[in-house]
């Protein structure tokens, strides 16, 4: 099974870019399992207390409303839980953070992100380096 594992920055961004769903991961990968951690929920509540209130609530209920899975061993800090769990289950990770992007890349770990503001790509450094 091929796991979508879902970052604050992309579960906040749900709430803020109109033109953005869930559904929109699916293409990448019709069969996917979507996945955070506990870590991304601790980030998700600390938000409920300022600006992003709205958005961090409508992340939350897009979690439990599509039966985001909750990856509780995982309750530390959340890009390294990310990557973590991405190396665990060979996920992808959905992310608009440039500097974990960065990482992830990095590391092997292929992203699904932004480009230019309105279109999700996915980078998949293993598919390219055998592309080579």
């Amino acid at each position: 099974m091929r796991y979508i594992i879902l970052d604050t920055s992309f579960l906040m961004a749900l709430a803020e870019l109109r033109f953005l769903s869930l559904s929109d991961l699916t293409r990448f990968y019709p069969n996917a399992r979507l996945i955070t951690t506990r870590s991304v929920i601790k980030e998700l509540e600390s938000f409920l207390r300022g600006k992003r209130r709205v958005s961090a609530n409508v992340a939350l209920q897009v979690i439990e409303r599509h039966g985001v899975l909750v990856e509780e061993g995982y309750g530390g800090e959340a890009d390294e839980d990310l990557i973590a769990l991405a190396k665990e289950l060979g996920g992808v990770v959905a992310t608009f953070d440039l500097e974990l992007k960065e990482r992830l890349l990095s590391e092997g770990i292929p992203v699904i992100y932004l480009r230019a503001g309105k279109k999700l790509v996915l980078d998949d450094p293993l598919r390219l380096s055998k592309e080579s």
